[in-house]
């Protein structure tokens, strides 16, 4: 795997007190894509905001650190103030988000082109017109047609397919090295989908990007990712390359997400939905966060946090079932 360039450690999140997500470690390596899953709730998309110091109150990091690798040494973003001048040199510059929602993430009182064209002029410098210039390029390179007219539309003029392909354009504007996409495929449709994920593909070999690409589709998993971590309730629960994990999953709960999917060979079969709700954060966390979902289920796993089982050189999940 290559240098990592980005190593979140121990992050904890927490709502007016409230844990949301607990001890999270991962590593980002250049020109790697690393993808997290799980239900709406787990934690995915907080984790992300933390790492643009986009958090706020009463949302907060409680612990834990998020090394970014500058060229020059590493920061650790999480001691940075939000609004400071040193996290607005890193944000956008270093690294970079394709939000979930082109909508409501673009402005829609600028033009596409003026929006692209502000982080040209924060970062690199460039006068207003080389950036509308270099703006026009990046539409071009995502894929829009007659990107001469449609840096000056408005976000309201585009489908959107093309306003997410604005959203792309704008975090790669000036080649961060960090790109988060979260769930940036959602809204669109099938063919608009595949054409996105080709697209990021081709940036991320182009500009050797380390890319946290969050999702809860696990046939984008399948096509994009190199390594996947499986949250659950703000925890880690399973981390392996995509082909040992989608192959082999070993934790009962991302052996409940791939058992509830229709199967990929065309056999026709009842799906197995997991039984049960995500618990609300403010309940009881004793023990393993997936007890009272999981049909493995023994007596310790209500009293005692689970072990990290190491099942090979690349692959942990965190189940007493799995340390017996």
């Amino acid at each position: 795997m290559s240098a990592p360039v980005l190593r979140v450690q121990g992050l904890s999140i927490a709502l007016r007190g409230t844990p949301l997500t607990r001890d999270i470690d991962f590593t980002l390596a250049a020109g790697c894509t690393t993808a997290i899953v799980g239900e709406s709730g787990c934690g995915k998309s907080i984790t992300a905001l933390a790492m643009l110091n986009l958090l706020r109150p009463p949302l907060a990091i409680r612990s834990g650190r998020i090394l970014l690798d500058t060229g020059g040494g590493e920061q650790d973003i999480a001691t940075l103030a939000p609004a400071s001048s040193a996290m607005r040199d890193l944000r956008g510059r270093q690294i970079a988000m394709i939000f979930q929602d082109p909508m409501t993430a673009l402005d829609p009182v600028y033009t596409v082109g003026n929006q692209i064209a502000e982080g040209l002029r924060r970062h690199l410098g460039l006068s207003r017109q080389a950036a509308m210039t270099r703006a026009v390029e990046l539409l071009r390179q995502v894929g829009i047609a007659a990107p001469e007219k449609r840096v000056h539309d408005y976000p309201f003029q585009m489908s959107g397919g093309m306003r997410q392909r604005v959203m792309i354009a704008m975090a790669i504007a000036c080649q961060p090295r960090v790109l988060i996409a979260d769930e940036p495929t959602t809204a669109l449709d099938v063919t608009v989908q595949a054409q996105i994920l080709d697209l990021l593909r081709e940036l991320q070999e182009s500009l050797g990007t380390a890319t946290l690409f969050i999702t809860h589709d696990l046939g984008v998993v399948a096509e994009i990712a190199d390594e996947v971590i499986v949250m659950y309730r703000g925890t880690i629960v399973e981390r392996a390359p995509v082909a040992e994990l989608l192959g082999d999953p070993r934790h009962p709960y991302t052996q409940g997400l791939l058992a509830s999917l229709p199967p990929m060979d065309g056999t026709r079969r009842p799906l197995r939905p997991i039984p049960g709700q995500v618990r609300p954060p403010d309940a009881d966390s004793q023990g393993c966060p997936f007890v009272d979902r999981c049909d493995r289920a023994m007596a310790i796993c209500s009293e005692v946090a689970p072990p990290v089982v190491a099942l090979s050189a690349t692959h942990t999940a965190t189940c007493h079932a799995l340390g017996h």
